[in-house]
């Protein structure tokens, strides 16, 4: 859980970083104070921690610090109350003392202090804007408190600093999608028969692989928004998914129509008319397109395919070398290397067709390996047995 984890990288650098960077200089018998404390504390000797600590404040009053690492040690034995009224005496002495606010929005929170601790974290996040730990409570905290959209912030600002944490980014996605959900409720609350609240739908059918039900949202949308070549955009892209190449050869000519300057409708048309044939249609478009997107290896791809199928060779040997450099080690690259293969052997080149199916060969490999372990993987969790189902490619 993210609180724990938190709480745990909190207390060891908060701590340690306080126990051996105090404001002012100190007398030896409280600087001993405070590193038998911190020892303590690091070894989960909490009641020794106290009393060092607490020793600390005997020989020095005034010093903020030590009201602070008492305030975590009291945290950590679960007191609270008096945890938090230490922090706050801390900050009474030093209201810039770094961490204080956060570690006092910590404990409020846990206490249910909600609002007291979105205060805190705040005051925190001014004097530090870059606190990780600061701006993920402040997150949780008003997540916590029903203001999603309050959270997406924070929670996006920590993301920044730490674009890797699973469990900041699952705390992300959480607060995202709440403020999705309710601005979608209140689109349809507001008309449900909006163009709009039509295209949500799609896209989330989309999302959830349900291409019959996007498409009949899409198609609804159209009939109040009939030149939105977004829509027909859309349409099209679930007609394809579905392999009805022909109906998404309408949307997407219906799309560059309404938008005649937008290579990535001169992309969708002219890629569905070289799946289906029609190369005199598709080359034209994938040549316009890659004059604006000069580096495009799924436009290279289809443009090198209809190229072959049209017999200009060496253009299209040409175009699939570039598609297979611009995608290494994907599927445009796999794909690449196989039309290449085939192209080759029919040029009678049979060194280069020897080395594009050699690259072909160990993408396809590479990839049937990968299903497999991760089919392992999932037969490990799940205890099932079976054999895995074939998963060959075509060799050329």
């Amino acid at each position: 859980m993210m609180v724990t984890k938190i709480l745990r990288v909190a207390w060891i650098c908060g701590t340690w970083l306080l126990a051996t960077g105090m404001s002012r200089a100190q007398s030896p018998e409280v600087q001993l104070a405070f590193q038998h404390g911190a020892s303590f504390l690091h070894e989960g000797r909490n009641a020794d921690a106290e009393r060092e600590f607490r020793s600390a404040i005997r020989l020095d009053p005034k010093l903020p610090e030590a009201y602070l690492d008492l305030g975590l040690v009291l945290g950590r034995e679960g007191k609270m109350a008096e945890a938090i009224e230490t922090i706050r005496k801390a900050l009474e002495l030093n209201s810039h003392l770094e961490s204080a606010n956060m570690f006092l929005g910590i404990f409020q929170y846990q206490t249910g202090q909600t609002d007291a601790a979105i205060s805190s974290l705040h005051q925190e996040i001014a004097l530090n804007p870059k606190n990780e730990e600061a701006l993920s409570w402040l997150g949780i905290a008003e997540l916590a408190s029903g203001r999603p959209e309050l959270a997406v912030g924070p929670l996006d600002a920590a993301s920044e600093l730490s674009p890797d944490d699973l469990n900041l980014l699952e705390y992300r996605g959480r607060a995202h999608s709440q403020v999705a959900q309710a601005s979608y409720a209140r689109m349809a609350k507001l008309q449900p028969d909006a163009w709009q609240v039509h295209k949500v739908r799609a896209e989330l059918f989309s999302a959830d692989n349900k291409d019959r039900e996007a498409i009949a949202e899409y198609q609804a949308a159209l009939v109040h928004e009939s030149r939105n070549p977004d829509l027909y955009e859309g349409l099209g892209d679930a007609f394809r998914h579905l392999n009805e190449l022909e109906q998404a050869q309408k949307a997407y000519l219906q799309e560059l129509t309404l938008s005649p300057q937008n290579p990535i409708a001169m992309y969708n048309l002219g890629s569905t008319d070289i799946d289906l044939g029609d190369y005199a249609g598709g080359i034209p478009l994938l040549t316009a397109m890659l004059k604006v997107y000069r580096s495009s290896p799924k436009a290279e791809y289809y443009l090198g395919r209809g190229l072959a199928e049209n017999g200009q060779n060496a253009q299209a040997a040409a175009m699939l070398e570039r598609s297979s450099q611009g995608d290494l080690n994907g599927e445009v690259g796999k794909r690449s290397y196989y039309e290449l293969a085939r192209l080759y052997r029919k040029m009678h080149k049979p060194e280069d067709a020897q080395r594009a199916l050699a690259a072909y060969d160990h993408l396809r490999e590479r990839d049937e390996k990968q299903k497999a372990d991760t089919l392992s993987d999932w037969r490990k969790l799940s205890g099932s047995g079976g054999s895995p189902a074939s998963t060959q490619s075509p060799t050329p």
